[in-house]
């Protein structure tokens, strides 16, 4: 087992929950435009890499 900082642990999962708010954010207070696009983009990637880590821990 190696000593990992957790700002190592943490760096990923932090990332993808900041994705997830402003993707619900800008959902909320942007219904039209760019705000729309952002949004489904940003709320998309976590169920993407979700999706990755999945099919590679099924491998």
């Amino acid at each position: 087992m190696t000593n990992r900082s957790p700002s190592l642990i943490w760096r990923w999962p932090a990332l993808l929950a900041a994705l997830s708010i402003f993707g619900l954010l800008s959902a909320l207070l942007g219904q039209t435009g760019i705000w729309l696009q952002l949004s489904w983009i940003a709320l998309t990637v976590p169920l993407a890499v979700a999706a990755i880590c999945i099919v590679r821990s099924r491998n």
